[in-house]
């Protein structure tokens, strides 16, 4: 339990979701206000991730095309890959939770990292998913589309968290038991 000015008492689930709100209200008044306004994230996530899969599908042996957001395989109808799609805002929701849980620093700096970098090749293989679902199952599409962040990011990132509920060395955040708050 934290204690703030003997007045208030916060439990440790308290704490864990008032840094989350926190941090989530950050992020998008970061990416509100500043980011998406630039576009220079935004049009990196999409470009790069346009590029990477168009090289991995090339290099699978599929005859590709891409420019900027759009990568087409064997002419057909291409896939854009517009700001919302491109899955920025799923790396500030990844990086708000291990940011609001409690755990030393240099294992919080590590899971971030390599988290980040495995959910970015993780949209890479979406796109390219999303690219042939496009050639192959071209009456699917929505489906395809709406449900690629089901398949690829959201199993990716709750196994991510749990990875840092465990690393963390916190006890648990449903209890005032002992509990850091770093």
């Amino acid at each position: 339990m934290i204690n703030v000015k003997n007045k208030l008492t916060l439990s440790p689930l308290s704490v864990f979701l008032l840094k989350a709100g926190a941090v989530y209200a950050v992020w998008h008044l970061l990416y509100d206000y500043i980011l998406l306004p630039d576009g220079r994230l935004d049009t990196f996530m999409s470009f790069s991730g346009v590029r990477m899969a168009a090289d991995a599908l090339s290099i699978c042996g599929w005859e590709v095309e891409s420019s900027g957001r759009i990568l087409n395989v064997f002419n057909a109808r291409g896939v854009e890959i517009l700001n919302d799609c491109n899955g920025l805002d799923l790396l500030g929701i990844y990086t708000g939770f291990i940011i609001a849980y409690p755990g030393p620093i240099r294992k919080r700096l590590l899971l971030l990292a390599g988290g980040l970098l495995l959910l970015y090749f993780a949209n890479v293989l979406r796109i390219a998913v999303l690219a042939l679902s496009n050639v192959y199952y071209p009456d699917y599409w929505d489906n395809v589309h709406g449900a690629s962040s089901y398949v690829f990011f959201y199993p990716l990132i709750l196994g991510l968290w749990y990875i840092w509920t465990i690393i963390s060395d916190q006890k648990t955040i449903f209890s005032a038991g002992d509990f850091s708050s770093a």
